[in-house]
């Protein structure tokens, strides 16, 4: 497809898109055929670029990077984990949950197309997020994960749909590209300056974060307690949540740490895994 087909083609659906989800979009503050262009090319910008960052990063170098000289083991807490894996990357996206899914499947087959690749959605969940987040961002959220079958990876992503006006970040987003995700496929390594994009993409973006899975409960409430202890003594480290949460929606039970270093761009963790209450006495 060359530049010109392409531009006809994305200015036709978004014409189409922003007629026929008018309201859902409204939610969105997005009424204008630019703005819906915009957020579909950064959405799937941030998309192509985590799905990068979840099949070629390991759990052991975001670990290492993040608790890097500070009192906590990244070792011993890569120990504690499932798997060595990441296990999803979460971010907010600016196009309501209802067009995000059509937007994937439409670039996803035009890559097929381009590239010949084994591609594919495998699942998909949505459901909403925790009061605790709600009550964090300050708006009702729906979050949807999806797990993509690429080659021979499962990758899963976690979408966070904000019910909150985009258009001030999505005016103030970094130069976008049309993402075709080349990247996922090249065999030299990861993409050409993914981690320079990354930090772009997700720079302003309060809540993305790289989740790891560990094996029970009792794991995740002994981190809490231990990130607590780490964030009383070094002030460049900080907890979003009191106590870990459990998501009835989804079953899921976390905690989360977000790292600020001066002059540095935030970074966020999740520790993660399936909530499963203890049988009463008697039962």
């Amino acid at each position: 497809m060359n530049v010109l087909d392409y531009v006809r083609e994305i200015n036709e659906l978004s014409a189409s898109l922003l007629h026929s989800h008018r309201e859902i979009l409204a939610r969105k503050d997005i009424s204008r055929k630019l703005h819906l262009i915009q957020a579909i090319k950064l959405d799937l910008d941030k998309i192509a670029h985590a799905l990068v960052e979840v099949k070629e990063n390991s759990a052991r170098a975001v670990l290492h990077d993040f608790f890097g000289g500070s009192r906590l083991n990244p070792t011993e807490i890569c120990q504690r984990l499932a798997n060595q894996h990441i296990y999803h990357l979460g971010f907010e996206i600016f196009e309501p949950m209802e067009l995000v899914l059509y937007g994937i499947r439409h670039w996803i087959e035009k890559s097929r197309q381009a590239l010949g690749v084994n591609m594919q959605i495998k699942e998909c969940l949505r459901f909403p997020a925790s009061p605790m987040f709600q009550e964090r961002v300050g708006a009702y959220t729906e979050i949807m994960r999806i797990w993509l079958h690429v080659n021979d990876r499962l990758l899963m992503l976690e979408l966070f749909d904000i019910h909150r006006p985009a258009n001030t970040v999505i005016e103030a987003a970094p130069r976008l590209t049309h993402r075709n995700f080349h990247g996922l496929f090249r065999q030299d390594g990861t993409a050409l300056d993914h981690e320079q994009r990354l930090a772009s993409l997700f720079s302003d973006d309060e809540i993305w974060h790289h989740a790891f899975y560990v094996s029970t409960p009792r794991d995740v409430t002994n981190l809490h307690a231990e990130l607590q202890a780490l964030t009383a003594k070094n002030p460049k480290y900080s907890m979003p949540y009191n106590a870990p949460v459990h998501n009835r929606h989804d079953g899921s039970f976390h905690t989360k740490i977000v790292m600020r270093p001066p002059g540095e761009s935030r970074r966020e963790l999740e520790f993660v895994t399936e909530y499963q209450p203890q049988p009463r006495q008697g039962q």
